[in-house]
């Protein structure tokens, strides 16, 4: 089977930093895949470099077997193929337009004419239990959670086919997230979407993911299935990471989940 996402000893080092080291790590097409680790593990840096916002300085990285392009290209290829939910989406939406005109601006990349992409929007809309009158509000008029779902909106217009979600459910209340977290799963099972969930919520990813990845100090210490990453790890960090984790709030946002 081809890889959605496919990375070859990726590294990437600034300044003393090495952080990424020899990173290599695939990603199964229609997969709910968690990346997880610390703060400083790597894990941001690895999803900015299969976004494009960051050059490797050596390695390799796929995405359903094509090999990324450089320059201009290479920009237009990624943006076709995935999209980010990044982890602040209020800060990623400017806050000089309306969040109509934001996601208007889909439709130019495209070259899609306005009342196609409206309709789309629209439709995603009811989907994500957004009022049509969200379009009219400003990014700082919306709560956080409605920030997200705008920001999910304006990923799936791109109609990709691998969504990236950076810390999904920070700053987000249990009954909240639960919610968030269903609607991922559910997006990606009705667009045959690979969906990749970077956090340092274990919890999130536990009950989410299908595979996951340990990250520490820019390397993989352990992938696998989610269940063995999480139930039987045969890491010394990842054992460490677990232990250090509250197991209240692993039945607390696993009761939101349907």
């Amino acid at each position: 089977m081809t890889a959605a996402i496919s990375i070859r000893d990726a590294k990437l080092r600034f300044g003393h930093t090495q952080a990424l080291d020899s990173v290599t790590l695939d990603v199964a097409p229609r997969d709910c895949f968690g990346l997880v680790g610390e703060s400083g593990s790597g894990k941001t840096t690895l999803m900015r470099v299969i976004l494009g916002l960051e050059r490797l300085q050596s390695g390799s990285i796929r995405l359903f077997d094509a090999p990324l392009k450089s320059g201009s290209a290479g920009i237009a290829q990624r943006t076709r193929l995935v999209q980010a939910i990044f982890q602040d989406p209020a800060a990623s939406l400017s806050p000089r337009r309306r969040i109509g005109q934001l996601l208007d601006e889909v439709g130019e990349v495209l070259g899609e004419a306005r009342d196609s992409i409206r309709a789309r929007q629209a439709a995603l809309f009811q989907r994500l239990g957004l009022p049509p009158g969200t379009v009219d509000k400003y990014p700082y008029q919306i709560s956080g959670g409605q920030a997200r779902r705008v920001a999910v909106a304006r990923a799936l217009l791109m109609n990709p086919r691998i969504l990236i979600a950076d810390e999904p459910t920070a700053g987000l209340d249990v009954s909240v997230q639960g919610d968030l977290l269903n609607l991922l799963q559910e997006l990606r099972a009705d667009r045959d979407l690979t969906l990749v969930v970077v956090s340092h919520n274990l919890a999130v990813v536990r009950l989410i993911a299908d595979a996951a990845a340990v990250m520490h100090r820019g390397r993989i210490v352990e992938q696998g299935p989610a269940a063995q990453v999480f139930d039987g790890p045969a890491a010394d960090y990842t054992k460490r990471l677990l232990a250090s984790w509250p197991r209240l709030r692993w039945h607390a946002l696993g009761s939101n989940l349907e």
